[in-house]
């Protein structure tokens, strides 16, 4: 893939970052060196010692010795810069110093192994493993039973009181007994700010807790979807050949349009989100992916773009997950005549809502509405549609606005957005000719 400017920016985490990006490229006096597998640099901070900051060009890739928590970082948007800018063909070659040859090894390593068949199991293989878990899932869940027993018997009243470090001990315990799944609530409670009100929030975090926990109980008495969806939450998926593997698994080929990507990042451990809506099925899929912070994703993504490919489902009650089988074109112009939006915002929420009766856990649901627009009112911006329903709009500010407002001629507009208990992200929209994600 080449380095460009445009490919640069549309993977920068955040504004900040690619403003921040564009002051150290304008201002950092540049000694860039390359080889046949990278190129590298070192940047000078606020610190004695310089950032170390390197791209591997064959698999694009950035790496930085900074402490950003955000990636790529920076220096790395800003080395990305210096190359989409100059050219690599301008920069001196070099032999790679320890610190880059190092690194470059390991991910033609990492690559290797990866590219190795591993034994898939057997059908009957997989049925007792999923057994063990949900065993194994019973008799851990009790402790999870005996912690909400004494957080109900100490009242809500002490949950802003919890000592530094409480949720971090809990959220160990919980890998320890490979109960990841309660994680998420766990930091939820962590991060809240306990203003007035509070109360309301943490009732309803600890009742989705023993609706998990009754349900891990109650295993069997679920629907097989309901409990694979479950199982997903707890970390308990399948691998992908073990899924390829599987007669029933569902294999469906499309022009996918990429209308988010979300990084995160916790213990040095990266995820990434990406949903795509398919052209012609007009279906949604996500990709999950993880990796360490010295990793790399093996695919690319960029917002807004079109691509062919063959995605594999995995069977879940949401049924979105998804992962890439087969990637073919790039860059397709989009074709509108087999889109089909929800027709009102309002049938879109309800179905979000209706979803979740079913899987009170789901986190975020994306959708697709037909001819919303963007109106603000005391400072707060809200989606509204033709029959004016009307929804709050989360994380969104005057410069996003503006530029809706710019781009969709203040029309109409088929939108993407991404739909939870407690906010509404708006991802982007199409108009006659094209996809713009915000």
């Amino acid at each position: 893939m080449e380095i460009t400017q445009e490919y640069i920016l549309s993977i920068s985490p955040d504004a900040s970052s690619t403003k921040n990006a564009n002051k150290i490229f304008s201002k950092t006096k540049w000694s860039v060196y390359r080889s046949d597998r990278a190129i590298w640099c070192e940047i000078y901070g606020s610190g004695k010692k310089p950032y170390l900051t390197q791209v591997d060009i064959g698999d694009i890739a950035f790496k930085c010795s900074c402490p950003s928590r955000k990636f790529p970082c920076k220096h790395s948007l800003a080395l990305g810069l210096y190359i989409a800018n100059n050219g690599i063909d301008s920069i001196e070659v070099s032999d790679e110093p320890i610190w880059v040859k190092e690194w470059i090894d390991k991910r033609v390593e990492k690559s290797q192994k990866q590219t190795t068949q591993p034994k898939v199991k057997s059908q009957e293989s997989i049925e007792k493993l999923e057994a063990k878990r949900w065993a194994s899932a019973i008799n851990s869940v009790g402790f999870v039973a005996d912690w909400l027993e004494d957080v109900m018997k100490l009242g809500i009243l002490e949950f802003p009181n919890r000592e530094y470090g409480y949720y971090q001990e809990l959220k160990k315990r919980m890998v320890d007994l490979k109960l990841v799944g309660f994680n998420r609530f766990f930091t939820q409670l962590e991060d809240m700010s306990y203003v007035d009100g509070y109360e309301e929030e943490v009732i309803y975090i600890l009742t989705l807790i023993h609706q998990l926990v009754t349900s891990i109980k109650n295993h069997d008495k679920l629907d097989k979807s309901i409990k694979a969806e479950i199982g997903m939450l707890m970390g308990w998926s399948l691998s992908q050949k073990e899924l390829l593997s599987q007669k029933d698994t569902e294999v469906v080929s499309d022009e996918w349009i990429v209308v988010s990507i979300e990084l995160n990042e916790i213990d040095n451990l990266i995820s990434r989100k990406v949903y795509l809506y398919g052209r012609a099925t007009n279906r949604w899929a996500y990709i999950l992916e993880f990796t360490h912070q010295s990793g790399y994703f093996k695919e690319h993504y960029r917002k807004g773009d079109i691509f062919d490919a063959t995605l594999i489902f995995y069977d879940t009650f949401i049924n979105q997950r998804a992962f890439v089988k087969e990637r073919r074109e790039n860059s397709l112009k989009l074709k509108r005549e087999t889109l089909a939006p929800l027709s009102t915002l309002e049938s879109g929420y309800r179905s979000f809502k209706e979803v979740l009766i079913s899987f009170p856990w789901l986190d975020e649901y994306p959708l697709f509405i037909s001819s919303c627009s963007i109106v603000r009112q005391d400072g707060r911006f809200y989606l509204v549609d033709r029959d004016d329903f009307v929804m709050l709009l989360s994380d969104f500010d005057m410069s996003e606005y503006y530029r809706f407002i710019l781009l969709s001629d203040g029309e109409f507009v088929d939108v993407f957005v991404v739909v939870s208990r407690g906010y509404l992200r708006f991802c982007g929209f199409i108009d006659d000719t094209r996809v713009v994600i915000s």
